[in-house]
């Protein structure tokens, strides 16, 4: 299972509740920990599905939480959300820095094409716990297309990767929908 503020998901059902959608104290999102995040578009539109911008949006999003002490592990970009596992790798990583300077940099982008309002202000996190494993949280975001209907194999959705493997030729345990 996997606990964000506001929602609570299920690793293997696409079972959601209300939650809190307060964010913990500062300090919990600074230092050397691991982050599950859902970041939507604004007015959950379906802008994620346009191949120039979500390789633009991968790249801003590298790049910024690069610079701000972060590798991503997993990422996938739903039509309207994207799923993000970032690894802080330093005492001074800071999530909230990290997640402000790619939306940041990502509307600004997202305006010269003519798109207002890229994201939804805030966003939802989840820090991993020490029974949960990189692996099954990085199944559970690469498996969301093929949850979601849009792919029969979740290999073959083109907007999620990983900045640390090449999780499309990987051994991840990842299921194929049944035909």
């Amino acid at each position: 299972m996997i606990q964000h503020h506001k929602y609570i998901y299920m690793l293997n059902s696409p079972v959601m509740e209300e939650h809190s959608k307060h964010h913990l104290p500062h300090p919990y999102y600074v230092g050397p920990r691991n982050y599950f995040l859902t970041i939507c578009a604004g007015q959950r539109r379906k802008l994620f599905t346009d191949a120039p911008l979500v390789e633009r949006l991968t790249s801003e999003m590298a790049g910024q939480f690069r610079s701000h002490g972060f590798t991503i592990f997993a990422y996938c970009f739903m039509p309207d959300h994207c799923h993000v596992l970032a690894a802080a790798l330093t005492e001074t990583s800071d999530l909230a820095k990290a997640v402000r300077a790619f939306k940041g940099v990502s509307a600004a982008h997202a305006r010269s094409l003519g798109i207002r309002n890229l994201w939804q202000r805030n966003y939802y996190d989840h820090i991993l716990r020490s029974s949960e494993t990189f692996h099954s949280v990085a199944s559970y975001i690469f498996e969301n297309p093929l949850r979601a209907g849009l792919v029969n194999d979740p290999h073959d959705w083109p907007f999620s990767g990983s900045f640390v493997f090449d999780w499309k030729n990987s051994a991840l345990p990842v299921p194929k929908r049944p035909v």
